[in-house]
Order: structure tokens, then C-alpha cells, then sequence
């Protein structure tokens, strides 16, 4: 009889050990899947975030629960930064070809060929030559499809500060976008192309 108890406490001890080593088991892979989880969802909120330019001298960062949504942030930020650099000027010769060389770094040959058109009209000998300031001022920027490469238009204001009055200008102007290189010069990496002005009308002239 003592022998039969002795057998079936030792059966038990092995049940409950087998049990516990189950239990632990268990919960070791319960652990291990937890951490999994949560760290494939913090991988995925890190894709998630973008950075956007604030006027050229800092990255801000933009989170955006939605892919289509972040890329569409880069599109009319990189879109955005292209006409300010084009169109707001200074009378100084250096500083427009400064900040023309900044912008053909967002942007194909078309737009190099527009300020090319604008310099064989005299355009920037004006504006040195008359003292003339010149801002762009983007009021929105606008896709014309949801296809790829990216169709945009873009409307602005731009005023032109001369020594006794002010001008406003209505524009507006077209181009397609495409996936390029991040780079210094191109953060976002995207590729303006086929860069159009479509109107660039006198709105008012006021007095300084």
C-alpha cells in the first residue's frame, strides 16, 4: 500500500510539475508574442511619418495616419517651395540666380527653360534694374487626377513692390510630379516636370 501511495504522489508531483511547465511555456510564447506585436505597430507608425519643409530652414514633422494622405503633404509642400523660390525676388542679380539654382533642383528642364525665356525678355534685368521686389504667395495647390506621375495646378498671388506701387497678380500654373531621390537639395525627393505658367493676370495697382 505504502509503495502504491508513494507512486501516486509521485504521478501527482509529475501532473502538477508537467502542469507548470506548460503554464510557463505558455506564457513565455503569450510574452514574446505581446512584444512581437507591438513592435511591428511601432515599425509601422515610424513608416508613417514624413518630414516637411518650413520655408526651407527647418524639417518639421508631419504624422499622418494615412499613406496617400502623407504623400500628398510632400507633393504640395515640395509644389509650394518650387513657386516660392521662382517667383519671390529680390533686385539683387545674385540672390534671384540663388534661389533659381534652389529651384531646379526641384524641377526638370522645363523649368530651366522658363527662367531662361523670362532672362532673354529682360525679366530679371528689370527687376535689378528698376528696384523691384517681387513675392509669391501660394494659395493652394490642387490635383487634377489621382493617377501616376501626380497632376497638380497651383494658385498664387503674386505681389510686385515697386518704389511707389504694388501690383497683384492672379496666377496660376500646371506640372506633373514623380518619385526621385531624397537628397539635401531635394528632401522630399519628387520631380517637378512639364512646368507650365497658364495666367499670370493683373488683378490691382495701389499706391505705396
Amino acid at each position: 500500500m505504502k509503495v502504491l501511495e508513494i507512486t501516486r504522489d509521485i504521478e501527482r508531483s509529475f501532473k502538477r510539475l508537467s502542469l507548470l511547465t506548460v503554464v510557463a511555456v505558455g506564457g513565455a510564447f503569450l510574452f514574446a508574442l505581446v512584444v512581437g506585436l507591438r513592435a511591428l505597430t511601432f515599425a509601422e507608425k515610424q513608416r508613417q511619418k514624413i518630414y516637411v519643409l518650413d520655408q526651407g530652414k527647418s524639417l518639421l514633422l508631419a504624422l499622418q495616419t494615412d499613406a496617400v494622405l502623407s504623400k500628398d503633404v510632400e507633393i504640395r509642400d515640395h509644389v509650394t517651395r518650387f513657386h516660392e523660390l521662382m517667383f519671390t525676388l529680390s533686385p539683387q542679380k545674385q540672390t534671384i540666380q540663388e534661389n533659381l539654382d534652389r529651384a531646379f533642383n526641384l524641377a526638370d528642364r522645363s523649368a530651366f527653360e522658363y527662367s531662361q525665356d523670362l532672362a532673354e525678355k529682360g525679366y530679371y534685368a528689370r527687376i535689378v534694374g528698376a528696384n523691384i521686389s517681387q513675392q509669391m504667395l501660394v494659395d493652394s495647390v490642387v490635383f487634377a487626377g489621382s493617377g501616376y506621375p501626380w497632376q497638380v495646378r497651383t494658385y498664387a498671388r503674386q505681389y510686385v513692390v515697386r518704389e511707389s506701387t504694388v501690383s497683384l497678380y492672379s496666377f496660376v500654373s500646371t506640372c506633373q510630379v514623380m518619385e526621385g531621390r531624397r537628397s539635401d537639395v531635394n528632401p522630399h525627393g519628387l520631380l517637378i516636370e512639364r512646368f507650365k505658367v497658364i495666367s499670370n493676370e493683373l488683378i490691382e495697382t495701389r499706391k505705396r
